[in-house]
């Protein structure tokens, strides 16, 4: 599922402007966490920034854009848990709340990650995005049939190389090889040089 999350990373952090978009008493409490060598100094400081950032956080949550930006200043470093936190403090944007339920998502939170798209949807349901990372959440706990919906639901608007990738992934997970090789098989026509689908549809075969 390594190429699903990379896709979906990319589809969040699109519209991302390219600066750090921390305040700088953050970016200040950051270096002296990372510098600090000693242990009591550094819970003293950890407590410290864990408490800006919250008030931080507090007076912000009513803009989208600067949420949208912080979240995905963290989100592009890795730090999902962060960025989840940031992402969810803006409950009324539907591209925060896909940034929430990706970044969850990506750290294995699977049901806190289909809440978070679930309400994305409600509040914007053209987000095809926020069905194709459902769709995953749903496939990574064993849900295979709302994975398999929420991943036509995605495709219906333009068939994707992921799309065909993911609904693949799904079919063999549920040990249903042929609707895996017969989704396979019209993704590799749609996309012939596909090198994964490739990959796939031959595993079909082996099994």
């Amino acid at each position: 599922m390594k190429k699903f999350i990379l896709v979906i990373c990319i589809l969040l952090s699109s519209l991302a402007m390219g600066i750090d978009q921390r305040p700088e008493q953050i970016k200040i409490y950051e270096t002296e966490i990372t510098n600090s060598k000693d242990r009591d100094e550094t819970a003293v400081i950890l407590k410290e920034y864990e408490d800006y950032f919250k008030n931080y956080l507090v007076s912000i949550s009513s803009n989208e854009s600067e949420v949208f930006y912080l979240g995905d200043q963290y989100f592009k470093e890795r730090k999902y848990e962060r960025a989840g936190q940031i992402f969810s403090s803006n409950i009324n944007s539907a591209r925060n709340l896909f940034g929430a339920g990706t970044s969850y998502r990506i750290i294995g939170d699977y049901e806190k990650a289909i809440d978070f798209y679930s309400v994305a949807i409600s509040l914007d349901p053209t987000m095809q995005e926020a069905y194709f990372g459902r769709g995953l959440a749903y496939r990574d706990i064993g849900r295979y049939n709302k994975a398999i919906d929420d991943i036509q639901v995605y495709m219906n608007y333009t068939p994707k190389l992921e799309g065909y990738l993911a609904l693949g992934d799904i079919y063999l997970a549920e040990k249903n090889i042929n609707m895996a090789r017969e989704i396979l098989q019209d993704g590799r026509r749609k996309f012939p040089q596909s090198k994964e689908i490739s990959t796939m549809l031959t595993s079909t075969y082996a099994r």
